[in-house]
Order: structure tokens, then sequence, then C-alpha cells
């Protein structure tokens, strides 16, 4: 499980930068498989991980330089992440750090926004990146849970609309080690 905290930044309108946005997040969910190769000692390793989270968009339309109108979408945010880690192989504590990179894609959906005939849902896939650092602590037998923070970045392009998204994750959870 994750909190968000997206970056309330980066939003263009019709090709010109807004201001007083506001992106709202909502907690998500993801999942991460890793191999740390004996051969590294079980200080690096690769993850494969995907998570996604609800959103939600609000910003001023503005013409003829005032503020006429509200703009506001849902917006999902799901990625798909391979991640390069250095870690501690401690037997009962494990800090690590990484950096990742793969594909996010980002769906508007219940768009209200002023000018777009399309109110339903538009998707926009891009190449995202991450860092991260984290902490496993080691319960019992194979058993572990692990907190961690991310800072993750996508730029996403749809019709009239684009969005430089930045956001830091709050990440909780627990895992099996094989």
């Amino acid at each position: 499980g994750m909190a968000t905290q997206p970056s309330n930044q980066g939003l263009s309108f019709n090709g010109k930068g807004v201001s007083d946005e506001r992106i709202q997040g909502d907690p998500g969910l993801g999942v991460k498989i890793g191999l740390f190769p004996s051969f590294f000692h079980g200080y690096v390793g690769m993850e494969l991980e995907s998570f996604g989270q609800n959103n939600s968009l609000r910003f001023p339309v503005v013409g003829n330089g005032i503020a006429t109108t509200k703009g506001k979408s849902g917006l999902i945010t799901y990625s798909s992440m391979v991640n390069l880690l250095l870690r501690y192989p401690g037997r009962y504590v494990r800090p690590y750090a990484g950096i990742g990179g793969g594909i996010s894609n980002g769906i508007l959906n219940h768009a209200d926004i002023p000018g777009r005939n399309d109110k339903n849902i538009e998707m926009a896939s891009a190449p995202g990146h991450q860092y991260f650092g984290g902490i496993q602590f080691v319960l019992f037998d194979r058993w572990f849970v692990f907190g961690e923070y991310k800072y993750s970045a996508a730029n996403y392009h749809w019709n009239q609309l684009s969005l430089n998204f930045r956001s830091e994750y709050f990440l909780g959870g627990f895992g099996y080690i094989f």
C-alpha cells in the first residue's frame, strides 16, 4: 500500500502553463518481485514493480487574462518499472536504495474540461523514472515488512492537456523471501 503526495505544478492547457492547479493523490497499491543473485552476495539486485493510484486534477481555465471557469478530471496513474537496488543484506534489518525506469500510464476519466468533446477516458503513456530508499525488517523465518520513500516522474500528453507528473510516495507492506 502507499500514500501519495503529487506536486501541484507542471500542468499545461492548450499549450499554456496553468497556475493554481491542484493535484490530489489518493492511496494506491502495488506489487514488487525482486532477485538478488548470490554472486553479488545479496548487495545488488533487480526488481520488477507495478503500482497505481487514483488522483484528481482541478485547475482554472483562463480567458482574456482572467479565470473564467474551472477544469477538472480524475487521473489514474499506473507504472511498471525495472529497478536496480543496492542493499545491506543483514539478517534482520536490510536498508536499501535504488533507481528505476519503465513505462507510466496516465488515464483521464470523467473529464470536465472546457473545449473537450470527450469527457470519458483518454490514456497517455510515457517513459517514467524513480528514485527510492527503504528498509526491510525480517520478522520470522522468511517473512518481512518494509517501509519505503519514492520519488517518481513521468510526462503525460493528452488532447489539449499535458502534465509533468511528479509525486512522492510513502510505501509500506510485507513480503516473503523464496
